[in-house]
């Protein structure tokens, strides 16, 4: 406790710039006091020396020495409830959370244009501001950071409000109004409906910019409402729905294709912010495909099922469930993903251990709230789909899950390496061999074009 104390005062007095007062109550130790400690040989060393050449730590650590030993027990009492006030003092202050301010400079620093980019030739004197072709900073705002943010809001600039209402466009039917949602300038699209885009971004600012409430328009309009079905005819005359004749349909990014696995299965885990998490992963990934030797240290418990947005991602090599599903790289900022459509995609949604442990769990759903045995597939079915299933696809299920119960039923092996795939263990209350074929028809269920597109 004192040992630990003193090393923590010794680091808080050195960043105070308080090391210099070295006295511990108020005095320096003399002769007798010294001569009362039994000295160990460091200690004796530190003692042998004159006081004017010890160092702040020698006199720091004779000090402390003292009062471990020697001192009277009220002295010893009180230095060891400093040491323990002051490290609990530090800890509390780390807790504190830190953020960045930027100020400006009472003078600000001159700013050139470099030619030809080299530092040390500077040319001619630049001055901050805004691009002529957009509307000129607020009447009496600084010529600063402030006054930059007061423009970006400013109801007479409307760049700021487009872009944001594109974003959220995009969000829900796949593509935005301005398709190019990374490049409103001269080089991108054309937007498909110019006044719409005119109106939703004058509707964002008149309600404050309330984000929810926007969200909120978008969804409930009937555009939106529309059935993704179209015609043949309409198909070839507008394939990716720029007219809005229909409702939007496309597949889901990659992290709300996992999300929405574990969400069906009852495994996500919607705890909100905290620290990177790190799922299943091939074993051997980073040591394979890293110049160093690094270990990827496994998350357990519910941190497994966190989600995908808080997935660790080391840059040089990235989840590859990620790269399948055409998720970003992180290597820049991208705001339009790319999606496409590989057999790779299936072979993950049926092998990745976090999907096999999906099923698993969505098949014990099946057995425990799903009803009778005629009712659970359909069950699985509208827990990942949002329908029941028409009565061809229900036949399709109920052959599928009696395949897999003949298959499974004859082999005790087989259902346990199927079943034992992921860190939680199969409910022991089920029928092993019925809860396989379960989890067999809910891992095809997962694996539907149908569960991974939205609609």
């Amino acid at each position: 406790m004192v040992r630990a104390g003193f090393r923590t005062i010794v680091r808080a007095r050195r960043f105070r710039g308080l090391i210099s007062d070295v006295r511990v109550y108020g005095r320096v130790l003399n002769q007798d006091e010294i001569s009362a400690m039994a000295l160990g040989e460091s200690m004796r060393a530190i003692v042998q020396k004159p006081e004017a050449d010890r160092t702040v730590i020698e006199r720091l650590a004779l000090r402390w020495y003292f009062l471990a030993n020697a001192a009277a027990p009220e002295w010893r009492d009180a230095w060891e409830r400093l040491a323990t006030l002051t490290s609990e003092r530090e800890k509390f202050e780390r807790s504190f959370p830190t953020v960045m301010v930027m100020a400006e400079r009472p003078i600000p620093r001159e700013t050139h244009l470099l030619i030809r980019g080299a530092y040390d030739k500077p040319g001619e004197k630049v001055e901050p501001g805004v691009p002529e072709v957009l509307p000129p900073l607020p009447a009496g705002a600084p010529n600063n950071r402030l006054g930059f943010a007061r423009w970006l809001i400013d109801p007479a600039n409307p760049l700021t409000a487009r872009v944001t209402v594109n974003r959220f466009w995009q969000m829900y039917f796949g593509t935005g109004i301005v398709k190019t949602t990374e490049d409103f300038g001269s080089q991108g699209e054309w937007p498909s409906h110019p006044e719409l885009l005119d109106w939703l971004a004058t509707e964002f600012v008149r309600t404050g910019w309330d984000v929810k409430a926007m969200q909120k328009l978008i969804v409930t309009s009937a555009t939106y409402r529309q059935s993704s079905r179209g015609s043949r005819d309409l198909l070839q005359r507008d394939p990716e729905n720029r007219l809005l004749a229909r409702g939007p349909r496309w597949r889901l990014p990659a992290e709300m294709v996992r999300d929405q696995a574990l969400y069906a299965a009852g495994l996500l885990t919607e705890k909100l912010s905290g620290p990177s998490v790190k799922p299943y992963q091939p074993a051997g990934l980073w040591k394979d495909t890293s110049m160093q030797d690094m270990e990827y240290v496994q998350s357990k418990g519910p941190d497994l099922c966190r989600r995908s947005l808080y997935t660790f991602w080391k840059r040089t090599i990235a989840p590859p469930f990620m790269v399948n599903f055409d998720a970003a790289n992180h290597e820049s900022c991208v705001v339009r993903e790319t999606r496409t459509n590989t057999p790779l995609q299936a072979l993950n949604l049926m092998n990745d251990v976090a999907f096999l442990e999906a099923a698993r769990f969505l098949g014990e759903r099946m057995m425990k709230e799903g009803g009778d045995a005629t009712a659970r597939l359909r069950f699985g079915f509208r827990l990942a789909t949002g329908r029941w299933p028409a009565p061809a696809e229900h036949q399709v299920l109920l052959d599928d899950f009696h395949f897999h119960k003949d298959y499974f039923s004859t082999d005790a092996k087989k259902v346990n390496e199927f079943l034992d795939q992921g860190d939680s263990p199969a409910d022991p209350a089920l029928n092993r061999p019925e809860l396989a074929a379960y989890a067999a028809a809910a891992s095809m269920i997962l694996n539907l074009d149908e569960t991974i597109t939205k609609e």
